[in-house]
């Protein structure tokens, strides 16, 4: 999804939402249109935030929402498996969780 402005026939500065599929524009949202400069940052913002809240996709930098990111003082570990491989064709598995191990050789 990306943000568009374009002109209208009043000059005023109309911001929407759109998505490309098949490579055809398909406008998801119209916010709003501006006539001035703060104006049409804060349509900016509203974009941004109509964006947020369809996709509903956590952000990777924690400044923006940290009321939706995943905090590990509230997770709780059940534990790993991890495998090693041997170049001779060997290998051992270990399961960190049941302690269950194996070993298996060609």
């Amino acid at each position: 999804m990306k943000i568009r402005v374009v002109k209208t026939a009043s000059k005023a500065r109309a911001v929407q939402v759109v998505r490309y599929q098949n490579n055809k524009r398909i406008v998801l949202a119209h916010i709003g249109s501006a006539h001035t400069a703060e104006a049409l940052s804060e349509l900016m913002i509203l974009a941004e935030e109509w964006i947020k809240d369809y996709s509903r996709q956590l952000s990777i930098f924690p400044d923006e929402n940290p009321n939706r990111l995943l905090h590990l003082n509230h997770s709780t570990f059940i534990g790993i498996k991890y495998h090693f491989f041997l170049q001779s064709g060997a290998f051992n598995t270990r399961d960190a969780q049941t302690g269950y191990s194996a070993r298996f050789v060609e």
